[in-house]
């Protein structure tokens, strides 16, 4: 049995629960292929049988929340929950519901459910490895140490290491599973953990020995509030640059687009009406400007889209990597921008677009010059020759558009090119990058690999994300990014819980089980940097999302409830909450399928700002500063239970908070834990139980006794 328990230790080893997918076509629909792709399998396809008219697979999945499609006759279907072309009404009946898959559409959802044991003794099923950054990281100054187990199994466990025994405590649990955890100062050198089962029995594990470089958190990024600018739609503060947005315009470049007769890109005052260029080619006039209305946010770290030379309003289509957008400015003023931003005590963060150019950038106009000859010919996939700009079928090109030609990251030059532009932004003030699209990248572990390397070597406080939806903690491992755009944990737990609804469709419960699991694979130096959001420059906006309606439209008081609701749900966790701009004045904004899209960049209207809402957003941000224990990396679960939610954070005994919510139409009684807790809005401390109002929350602190 103990060599059993210790391999487990090692390895990690989690059963499996059989799990039966299957598509039933609608009549009339021809089926020749079908495949499984989810987060499960990374997205790849795992063949389907066809039985009986329908195409199933099982496979061993651990307990767990998981998304997926199926991949059909080679087609994703757009929204796995509606979507007639392959499904009556619901491509799979059995999906426990649907979230945002990223591109305007609709992934479904399975929860795999620990099967239940029969009476007696649970299982210890302990896992633990130091070389796993899940269980062990450096957060908040220490050494975060945890362990698994099977849920019910742990009744009391202590770290033991240089003679001291240090008692270790219940952090997370959800069905099947739950974690231990115990934080101590670093340099421990070896240690056990002993575990007292629930029916008595010890067990002793080890000795362990931690690495000698743990993954550590960036200590900076969890101190404040993070603000997302999409820079064309911010502020115009320069008129007289606007016109330089048409000179540098991808219409210049795509011999596609200027034989079409279309409508070409065009300049358009700040309050006009969205056309069909909206998304990308209709300017409006940016700059960089408003850094007062940033720090009375408390806002400690900008994520600027992208600044540099580019063909559109959004700017992923780079044509100079190491030249500011003339439409925005010059280096000079971005330099300016910079200082004045550190002045305020506030990070900067730019967006690295790595896997494709716009067709203005100079490596591809020289293939569109010489062909073969370009010795950049190389830097893409080119598959025919003589072609046209814009021509998607013959170059390879991001989602095969034309206009995003992809490049070759597995061209040492193209590689070399790339890692010396974020170095060249990291010297001239940054404090790190967002990557664009990471996992489109050929090679793109080994390509993230050297970044990181590349850029801590640089300046070791980089802070570096990556744009990944789901939750996937390959990424996540000490040797790529610190974070990842934490939509898994914005938009698929807090958003679908603030939402409210059907307490069948989302509760509580649900919401806890989901965030402790999600923290239980998260390292904890990760939890305490995270990139925290709901809603972002490829989303609706927050407040359309609760209910709000699209753009100009007039929300109810139940949906600015809910997004009250969302946005403390969002301050509440470890890392940093990032609002998108505008969010925080309480504005709409659809993501349509059909033009005009991105509603949700229209230009920020200054004065039309809801100064209820600013205040809130003001008022959650004096909390962070207030309360040492949001700024903690540590997040444990307390109680899920139908429209409630809560959760503490910070160490035990050291100030920590209570967050509680309550997505529900009528207040609801939390039962407390033992001893007082103060609500700092209303200076008043609650003992036994506290109320927690109507699509509202509450932030108590423990006062002991």
């Amino acid at each position: 049995m103990r060599r059993i328990l210790a391999l487990v230790a090692v390895l990690g080893w989690a059963l499996g629960v059989p799990v039966t997918f299957r598509y039933t076509p609608p009549p009339g629909l021809e089926v020749r292929t079908v495949s499984l792709r989810g987060s499960f399998n990374g997205w790849g396809e795992t063949p389907m049988k066809k039985e009986d008219g329908s195409w199933t697979i099982t496979l061993d999945l651990e307990p767990g929340e998981y998304q997926y499609k199926f991949f059909i006759n080679g087609q994703w279907p757009k929204d796995m929950c509606h979507d007639p072309t392959f499904g009556t009404p619901m491509v799979d009946p059995t999906a426990a519901g649907c979230v945002d898959d990223g591109f305007g559409g609709q992934n479904a959802v399975i929860v795999v459910q620990a099967p239940v044991a029969p009476g007696g003794p649970v299982a210890l099923e302990f896992a633990h490895d130091p070389k796993e950054a899940r269980y062990l990281s450096l957060a908040d100054g220490k050494l975060s140490l945890r362990f698994s187990a099977a849920e019910g199994a742990v009744a009391k466990a202590w770290l033991e290491a240089g003679g001291e025994r240090f008692p270790m405590h219940r952090q997370l649990f959800f069905p099947g599973t739950e974690v231990w955890r115990v934080a101590v100062a670093p340099g421990i050198g070896a240690y056990r953990i002993r575990v007292q089962t629930q029916d008595g029995r010890e067990e002793v594990f080890g000795p362990f020995t931690p690495p000698a470089h743990p993954f550590a958190e960036v200590p900076w990024v969890g101190e404040g509030v993070g603000y997302q600018i999409f820079p064309e739609r911010f502020f115009n503060g320069d008129p007289s640059n606007d016109a330089k947005a048409l000179e540098t315009d991808e219409y210049r470049f795509n011999l596609v687009w200027q034989r079409s007769g279309e409508m070409g890109p065009h300049l358009s005052g700040w309050t006009d009406p969205p056309s069909v260029h909206h998304c990308c080619h209709q300017y409006f006039g940016g700059v960089l400007a408003k850094l007062p209305h940033l720090e009375a946010l408390g806002v400690r770290l900008i994520y600027f889209n992208p600044l540099f030379d580019s063909g559109s309003a959004h700017g992923y289509d780079t044509h100079d990597h190491l030249e500011v957008s003339p439409k925005f400015g010059d280096k000079t003023l971005l330099k300016k921008l910079l200082e004045e931003a550190y002045r305020r005590g506030m990070r900067v963060i730019f967006d690295f677009v790595p896997n494709h150019t716009g067709l203005g950038f100079w490596a591809f106009q020289d293939v569109v010059r010489r062909g073969p000859a370009s010795p950049y010919w190389n830097w893409y996939f080119i598959k025919r020759w003589p072609f046209t700009p814009g021509d998607g079928q013959a170059y390879e090109g991001w989602w095969g558009l034309g206009n995003l030609p992809k490049l070759n990251t597995a061209n040492p030059g193209v590689r070399r090119y790339l890692l010396e532009v974020a170095k060249y932004w990291l010297r001239f003030g940054f404090d790190g990058v967002r990557v664009d699209v990471p996992g489109d990248l050929l090679d793109a572990h080994g390509f993230f690999k050297a970044l990181r390397t590349e850029l801590k070597g640089l300046k070791p406080e980089a802070y570096l994300v990556g744009e990944i939806w789901q939750r996937d903690t390959s990424w996540l491992q000490g040797d790529e990014f610190d974070s990842l755009m934490n939509y898994a944990i914005g938009r698929d737990i807090l958003l679908r819980f603030a939402k409210g609804g059907s307490l069948a469709l989302y509760n509580g419960r649900r919401a806890l089980a989901d965030l402790s699991r999600t923290y239980a694979l998260y390292p904890e130096a990760v939890a305490g940097m995270g990139f925290n959001l709901i809603s972002s420059h490829d989303t609706a906006r927050l407040l359309t999302e609760v209910g709000g309606g699209g753009l100009g439209d007039v929300p109810s008081s139940e949906a600015r409830a809910r997004q009250r609701l969302a946005a403390a749900l969002l301050y509440a966790l470890p890392g940093v909450p990032v609002t998108f701009q505008g969010d925080e004045c309480g504005f709409t904004g659809e993501k349509p399928d059909k033009p005009p899209y991105d509603l949700q960049r229209y230009p920020f209207q200054w004065d039309r700002c809801r100064g209820e809402t600013l205040a809130f957003y003001q008022g959650l941000a004096w909390l962070r500063r207030e309360l040492p224990a949001l700024r903690s990396a540590v997040f444990r679960g307390y109680l899920g239970e139908g429209h409630l939610l809560a959760f503490f954070r910070g160490e035990p005994g050291e100030g920590e908070v209570l967050a509680a919510f309550n997505s529900g139409l009528e207040a609801t009684p939390l039962p407390l834990p033992p001893g007082g807790w103060r609500d700092p809005l209303e200076g008043r401390t609650y003992r036994n139980q506290v109320e927690i109002p109507p699509l509202g929350f509450r932030y108590l602190v423990h006062s002991g006794g």
